[in-house]
C-alpha cells in the first residue's frame, strides 16, 4: 500500500476540516449553550408560527429542531443523489448546499435574547446545508481513492474534521472567555462572532475540494432540468437494487440504528450538560474540545484497527463502547465526570463513523455511488430524526432527561444485533 496521499485525497479530507466547524461550534458546543442560556432563558418557552403555539423547555425544543432538519434532508437526499449520478453534478450540488450552510451560519450572528424562532430556523437551514452537502461529499470518495485505501482515507477525513473543528472551537473559546484580549466588547458579541467565524472557515477551506477532486464528466448540452426527472425515475430502481444487495441493505438498517445513538449524543450532550448538570459554558466547550482533539488520533487509530480486524469487528467494538458510555452518562452528577465522558466519546465517535462510511463504500456499485450514498444519508438523517425526537419526548413526558439518556442504549443494542447479520466481504 502506498504511503503518500494524492492531491485529490488531501483536498477531499480538507473538506471535513472545513465543514466540521459547523458541527463543533454551532451544533455541538457554542450555539446550544447560547440557545438555552441566552435565547430562551430560564423556564418554559412558547414559540408560534402563523397561529400555532407550542410550549416546551429549551432542551426539548433543540431536540425537535434537530429532528425536523434531519427529516428535510432525509426526504431530499436520495432524489438529489440520483440526479447527481445521472448528470455527473456532484460538486455542483455539493457547492449549492455548502453555500446554504455557510449563509445560515453567518446569519446566526443576528441571534439574541428572545429570538427563538429565528435561531431555530437558521440552525435548521444550516443543518440542511451541512447534511445535504455530505451526501455528495461522501459519494466523491469512490472517485478519490481505490477500495483498498478507503478505510484509511475515510478515517483520515474524520480525523481532519476533528482537528479542524476543534481548532476553530478553541479559537472561539478564547474569544468568548477573553473578549477584551481581542478587542471584542463584553456581552454576547464574542459568541455571535463565533458563528460568523464558522462561515468564513467553512468557505475558505472548502475551495481545494472543488479544484482538485475529480468526478465523472457528462456530455456537453445536458439538460439540467431533466436531471431531477431522471433522479426521481431511478430512485425506485435504486431502492429495489439496494434490497437485492443484502449486505448493503442490512448494513444500512444496522447503521440507522446505532448511528441514531451516536447522533443523539452529538446533538443533545451540550443541552443536557447545561440544563441537567448546570455546567458553565466554559466547561461545556472545553469538554467538547477534548472530544475533538482525542477524536483526531482516535479516528486514525480506528482506521488502522479496521485494517487489522476488519471493519465489522471494529464497529462492533465501538458499539459496545458506546453502551458503556451511556450507562456512565446516566449516573454522572459532577462536572469532572462530563469531561471523562467527553474523552471517551472522542475515542470512538469519529472512528465508528469513518469506518461505517468506508465499509459501506465497498458494498455498493461504484457507478451508482451518489444514489446509494443518498440512502446512506437517509439512514444517517433518520437516525437524527428518531433519536433527538425520542430524547425530547421522554424528557417532556417524564420531566427528567436522565430517562432520555438511558433510552438511547436501545439503538446501539439493536444496531449491533443487525450488524452481526452482515457478511464481512470488504476487500474481497
Amino acid at each position: 500500500m502506498r504511503d503518500k496521499f494524492t492531491q485529490a485525497e488531501k483536498a477531499w479530507c480538507l473538506y471535513d476540516w472545513a465543514n466540521s466547524s459547523f458541527v463543533t461550534t454551532i451544533v455541538a458546543a457554542v450555539l446550544p449553550a447560547f440557545f438555552v442560556g441566552v435565547v430562551c432563558g430560564s423556564g418554559s418557552v412558547t414559540i408560534g408560527f402563523t397561529g400555532f403555539e407550542f410550549t416546551s423547555n429549551s432542551q426539548s425544543l433543540w431536540g425537535y429542531a434537530m429532528s425536523l432538519a434531519a427529516l428535510f434532508v432525509a426526504i431530499g437526499a436520495p432524489v438529489f443523489g440520483a440526479a447527481a449520478d445521472a448528470g455527473g453534478k456532484r460538486k455542483l450540488f455539493l457547492g449549492i448546499l455548502t453555500a446554504v450552510g455557510i449563509l445560515a451560519s453567518a446569519l446566526l450572528f443576528f441571534s439574541g435574547p428572545g429570538l427563538v424562532e429565528f435561531t431555530l430556523a437558521m440552525v435548521i437551514l444550516g443543518q440542511i446545508g451541512f447534511a445535504g452537502a455530505n451526501v455528495f461529499y461522501n459519494s466523491l470518495l469512490v472517485y478519490v481513492t481505490p477500495p483498498s485505501r478507503r478505510d484509511l482515507i475515510s478515517s483520515r477525513g474524520f480525523a481532519m474534521g476533528y482537528l479542524g473543528g476543534g481548532l476553530l472551537l478553541a479559537l472561539n473559546l478564547l474569544m468568548i472567555k477573553k473578549p477584551g484580549l481581542l478587542g471584542i466588547p463584553e456581552g454576547t458579541m464574542a459568541v455571535r462572532l463565533s458563528f460568523l467565524s464558522v462561515a468564513f472557515w467553512w468557505a475558505g477551506f472548502s475551495i481545494p475540494l472543488f479544484r482538485k477532486v475529480p468526478e465523472r464528466t457528462v456530455p456537453a448540452g445536458t439538460d439540467f432540468r431533466k436531471l431531477f426527472h431522471q433522479g426521481i425515475k431511478s430512485l425506485a430502481v435504486t431502492f429495489k437494487s439496494i434490497k437485492q444487495h443484502r449486505n448493503a441493505f442490512r448494513f444500512l438498517l444496522s447503521f440507522l440504528l446505532y448511528n441514531d445513538g451516536i447522533q443523539t449524543i452529538i446533538l443533545m450532550a451540550t443541552v443536557f450538560g447545561k440544563a441537567e448538570l448546570g455546567l458553565e459554558t466554559g466547561h461545556l466547550i472545553g469538554a467538547l474540545l477534548l472530544t475533538q482533539f482525542i477524536g483526531f488520533p482516535g479516528s486514525i487509530f480506528y482506521g488502522k484497527l479496521a485494517g487489522r480486524t476488519g471493519a465489522k469487528k471494529a464497529l462492533l467494538m465501538g458499539i459496545a463502547g458506546y453502551i458503556a458510555i451511556i450507562i456512565y452518562a446516566w449516573r454522572m452528577t459532577e462536572t469532572w465526570q462530563f469531561w471523562v465522558l467527553a474523552g471517551a466519546v472522542g475515542l470512538l465517535q469519529g472512528g465508528v463513523q469513518a469506518i461505517s462510511r468506508s465499509f459501506y463504500s465497498v458494498l455498493i456499485p461504484k457507478e451508482h455511488a451518489s444514489e446509494y450514498f443518498g440512502f446512506f444519508s437517509i439512514s444517517s438523517r433518520f437516525a437524527s430524526i428518531l433519536g433527538p425526537f425520542m430524547f425530547a419526548v421522554i424528557g417532556d413526558v417524564t420531566g427528567n432527561t436522565r430517562n432520555s439518556i438511558i433510552s438511547i442504549s436501545v439503538f446501539f443494542i439493536a444496531g449491533g444485533l443487525m450488524l452481526l447479520t452482515v457478511k464481512d466481504t470488504e476487500h474481497a
